[in-house]
């Protein structure tokens, strides 16, 4: 199969270039090529992350010049963002697109992958037997750390606020830092939160198992049910809320933490929010993203860091790692996968968005469905 790999061209909307990851190391171009697999790679894919074409060409790569040859050429595209729109016309009928989709409110990106029968296979819906999802497993607890980083940042004197350290120095209290979630993300932000000698709180929904092993293993972390009382009690006098709790669909007409709840936080605190959706947990957050080039808004008097591809920022450790998850799938997909006879439960069947010119996820099928009537 030859196999094709773009530039990532994902932009803000002042054009700035927001993601600077890969999709194939050349650790991966080797394993492709001792298949016997053609892969293109366009020149510079991955300068960004620190991959030369130099290293791409010795580890067995093509070299391509532009991104439309790419496209022509490759029977698989296999890259890390969703289409975007200079690309959408670049498809031809049958071809497979192994990416981030995204394809939720991305309606003329799925029409047009629709028009030209593309098969396409999204990292974030490969779903294993035991529910995992292994190819957003990574980026989530990159974003988890990444994130806790962030709010550390935001908190110094140098980035206009008034300087608060995040832990541990005799005589000054550490940084109270509350925390949603306990999924990958959450234990990621949880991880760095404790190592840098903050005061932790975090809150769950309903896994007292995990909760229980994460105080075991991170002495001094309190773990709170996520109820309005705790929200509001761990909220007092904090200086980071960091969301890493995915909102349950059934609760998207309510909020965990309301506009009012964020009055209770230190009056230099900031919010972080790995998981800011449309209808997400926190009020002020909801429908609310902001980008690399401009990182920070202002909302009720607390400054809000709401990045989407938080992981884009490490690109080369971002990379390496989404490759660990997709290889090997690409290389089931690359040695002859065919949808028509997957089973309708296998991991790479239930993360196929279209094929042959029709919906096929269920959920995106509904929300498709549901704008075309």
């Amino acid at each position: 199969m030859i196999i094709g790999t773009d530039k990532e061209r994902k932009a803000d909307s002042r054009n700035c270039i927001i993601e600077w990851r890969v999709g194939v190391t050349p650790g991966a171009v080797e394993r492709l090529i001792q298949l016997g697999h053609t892969c293109l790679i366009e020149s510079n894919a991955g300068a960004a992350a620190g991959y030369s074409d130099g290293q791409y060409l010795q580890a067995g790569a093509e070299i391509v010049s532009t991104q439309e040859e790419i496209y022509a050429r490759a029977d698989m595209i296999y890259k890390v963002k969703e289409p975007q729109r200079s690309e959408w016309g670049l498809f031809k009928k049958g071809q497979i697109l192994f990416t981030y989709i995204h394809s939720g409110n991305r309606e003329e990106m799925l029409a047009c992958l629709l028009k030209n029968e593309v098969v396409g296979i999204a990292y974030e819906d490969v779903m294993m037997a035991d529910g995992r999802l292994p190819m957003l497993e990574p980026m989530s607890i990159i974003a988890g750390h990444i994130s806790q980083q962030k709010a550390y940042r935001y908190l110094l004197a140098d980035e206009g606020n008034v300087g608060i350290i995040s832990g541990n120095l005799a005589g000054v209290s550490p940084a109270k830092v509350v925390i949603l979630g306990i999924g990958y993300a959450g234990e990621a932000a949880i991880r760095e939160a404790h190592g840098s000698g903050s005061q932790v709180i975090a809150l769950y929904r309903n896994d007292f198992t995990k909760a229980d092993r994460i105080m075991r293993t991170y002495p001094g972390v309190v773990c709170l049910r996520s109820t309005s009382e705790n929200v509001r009690r761990a909220l007092e006098g904090s200086h980071v809320l960091n969301n890493c709790m995915t909102w349950p669909i059934s609760l998207r007409n309510e909020v965990l933490v309301t506009t009012a709840m964020l009055q209770l936080m230190d009056p230099h605190g900031i919010i972080v929010d790995v998981s800011a959706e449309l209808q997400g947990g926190v009020e002020t957050t909801r429908g609310l993203h902001t980008s690399h080039a401009e990182p920070v808004v202002q909302r009720e008097g607390k400054a809000h860091y709401v990045v989407p591809n938080i992981p884009a920022i490490v690109a080369r450790s971002a990379s390496e790692a989404l490759v660990n998850v997709t290889l090997p799938w690409a290389e089931i997909i690359a040695g002859g996968w065919d949808w028509r006879k997957a089973s309708t439960d296998s991991p790479l069947y239930l993360g196929l968005t279209c094929a042959g010119g029709q919906v096929i996820n269920y959920v995106v099928k509904e929300w498709y469905e549901s704008i075309c009537k």
